[in-house]
């Protein structure tokens, strides 16, 4: 079993940890009604950029993956956009922090959804999901976790 932290990069939300087990996918998307409620522990979040059910996240053979479903707004993976608006993605596996570091040394990030602004063109309204992950694996749970990095 596998568990992945969600650490906000942009203040858009609280630190999230979500199990991933059984290979079921954890939707990531945004509040729809009273029953599905953003917590620290679900894939929930009080976001206008979000898709209802936006993206999927599992743990398969000890891999984490991701993909777009049918978002309009987008997910991205290290800046490139996993679909085109509306078409689910191909899975793509989440790798180790160190594989996802620009040569320059800046973070490369994962991302659901895209910044809203206003008429101005620089205020900006409704921040997409930005976050550093992290996986903890059950045979890394007391050592120091893999780094993985997912919205922004």
């Amino acid at each position: 079993m596998q568990a992945i932290k969600l650490y906000p990069l942009n203040d858009s939300f609280v630190p999230k940890h979500i199990i991933l087990a059984d290979s079921r996918p954890v939707r990531v998307g945004r509040q729809t009604n009273a029953s599905i409620v953003p917590g620290e522990r679900n894939g929930y979040f009080d976001s206008k950029v979000l898709s209802r059910q936006h993206a999927e996240i599992w743990e398969e053979d000890g891999r984490i993956w991701i993909k777009d479903t049918r978002s309009s707004n987008g997910t991205y993976l290290n800046g490139v956009r996993l679909s085109p608006e509306g078409v689910e993605s191909v899975p793509f596996e989440l790798t180790a922090g160190d594989q996802l570091r620009q040569s320059e040394g800046s973070l490369r990030t994962q991302e659901f959804g895209i910044d809203i602004v206003g008429s101005d063109n620089e205020t900006i309204i409704h921040y997409k999901v930005a976050a550093r992950v992290e996986c903890i694996s059950a045979s890394n749970a007391f050592g120091h976790p893999q780094e993985y990095y997912l919205p922004q």
